[in-house]
């Protein structure tokens, strides 16, 4: 496994050495002498925590701080100041640092330090993560939480189901249990980019019913954290008609938005309800 990675951000290089000293082999190191360089190299290591100092030339430690804080994509690293100027701590924590290790340090002080720091950034970070199946068809794509999903197949032979609507007029048989098929794209109102035989089947349990939608694509499974996530209360999904409880919110996939969607958002419960009713033994005569 690679080693987590921290820049070390410091005008003196007799300080660099020492830091470099201690945590080598524990983690993966790279080094600015100024403010502005630390912010340079910061989107390109995309550290797990940055070692700041206060007092540099061309930019002080605490603008880049704020700087750090205000950028999204940065919003979420730790940082630990280290610096003489004890008196300045409180501002820094107050402006969104992660501690503060006055120097001179002991070399099992910046060790725990550093420990401290990614422990509470993990903590952070796995509250409200979401694990979620990213799904495509027809060319739009969303997501859905993985606990709902019980597995995925290719999609078989289907038989007719003998009620509306046209999305929903499908089933197959899954270890003796009938499943109604959910067409995505008829629901969507879009066309399939996969022949039937090449697409796919995500098995969910609703209500203690089996619901199969039928997708052209399926990612694998991931675990997303709480960062890469805008709750619904943030998209203004909980004011948005028939996505008023259904719309989780949106996954942020690199230069774009997926939305997280309930599976409940493609089929009611009253559907499903008569679905079943429908396909109970005596109710469904098997084709020949």
């Amino acid at each position: 496994m690679s080693l987590p990675s921290l820049l070390l951000v410091d005008d003196s290089d007799a300080i660099l050495a020492l830091e470099r000293a201690i945590l080598s082999g524990h983690y993966s190191l790279n080094t600015a002498s100024n403010g502005r360089e630390a912010l340079e190299k910061v989107k390109v290591v995309q550290p797990a925590a940055i070692l700041l100092d206060l007092s540099m030339p061309e930019m002080d430690g605490d603008e880049v701080l704020k700087r750090l804080k205000a950028d999204p994509s940065t919003a979420a690293m730790p940082v630990i100041i280290i610096s003489s100027e004890a008196a300045r701590a409180e501002a820094c924590l107050a402006m969104g640092a992660e501690l503060f290790l006055a120097k001179p340090f002991r070399a099992d002080e910046l060790l725990t330090a550093v420990e401290n720091a990614l422990a509470n950034a993990r903590r952070r970070a796995s509250v409200g993560s979401m694990s979620l199946l990213r799904l495509t068809v027809g060319g739009l794509e969303f997501a859905i939480p993985l606990e709902s999903v019980r597995q995925v197949i290719l999609q078989p032979t289907t038989r007719p189901l003998p009620l509306g609507p046209a999305y929903m007029s499908e089933f197959f048989e899954l270890r003796g249990h009938p499943v109604c098929v959910l067409d995505l794209a008829r629901r969507l109102e879009v066309e399939h980019r996969e022949v039937v035989e090449e697409r796919k089947l995500v098995i969910m349990e609703l209500d203690e019913v089996l619901l199969a939608l039928s997708v052209d694509a399926v990612q694998d499974p991931e675990e997303y954290q709480a960062s890469d996530i805008e709750r619904r209360e943030r998209v203004g999904g909980s004011e948005h008609g028939l996505l008023r409880d259904t719309l989780l919110g949106m996954l942020r996939a690199g230069d774009r938005s997926v939305p997280i969607f309930e599976p409940r958002a493609f089929a009611t419960q009253e559907m499903l309800r008569e679905a079943v009713q429908v396909l109970r033994p005596a109710g469904v005569e098997r084709s020949a």
